[in-house]
């Protein structure tokens, strides 16, 4: 199982038929591309994955000297690991939140819970499926500074879409959400069909 970043590069070198790195910091054209790529595609496919591993639960602290000028009464700080805000209170909730220069907006007046997609650096926490998209990611990205080969960079980039529509049905079966739909009209309490449904994460 791989278990570090420079593997993670090497699994994209491979794709490239690139020789392998012993590290990112030696001064080698492969090495210099890897690092600098790897976070910037790690964090991208972390926030549009919505990955099982990635999700946290957190219960924010109230910012007293940050008061906003309209809008929202209070003023919450973000957790430091924090890439995106996926709702506030449970997975259905429709309050209304905002989140601006950094720090979380809302009228909630205690408990303010959310779920968020978390900046996971630590590589054993990886599944395979996303290692592979990864690993695919990062090698669609080096291939033309270190290959000039724009049909590889070309068949690379199909073997990602294909893995990351894989990943995405993975992630959306493991984090299934009920959906419960009500008709809108008038005394809808008491006529009410509800019918659940199963909501897949894209």
């Amino acid at each position: 199982m791989v278990k570090s970043s420079v593997e993670i590069c090497n699994l994209a070198l491979d794709y490239l038929n690139e020789d392998n790195i012993t590290s990112l910091t030696e001064e080698t054209k492969q090495s210099k591309k890897c690092q600098q790529w790897y976070d910037v595609v790690r964090k991208s496919l972390l926030t549009n994955l919505n990955a099982s591993w990635s999700i946290n639960r957190a219960v924010l602290a109230e910012v007293k000297n940050v008061v906003p000028v309209y809008g929202y009464n209070k003023c919450y700080g973000l957790p430091n690991d924090c890439l995106q805000v996926l709702n506030l209170g449970n997975p259905l909730s429709d309050e209304l939140y905002q989140i601006e220069g950094g720090y979380f907006h809302c009228n909630r007046e205690s408990d303010v819970q959310i779920r968020y997609i978390a900046d996971v650096t630590d590589v054993s926490k990886y599944d395979a499926e996303f290692i592979e998209l990864f690993a695919l990611a990062l090698a669609s990205q080096i291939c033309i500074p270190l290959t000039e080969d724009y049909e590889k960079r070309n068949y690379i980039n199909q073997l990602k879409k294909e893995k990351y529509v894989e990943c995405s049905t993975k992630y959306g079966r493991d984090n299934r959400i009920t959906v419960i739909h009500k008709p809108n009209y008038r005394n809808a309490r008491y006529n009410a069909e509800v019918q659940t449904t199963n909501y897949y994460l894209e």
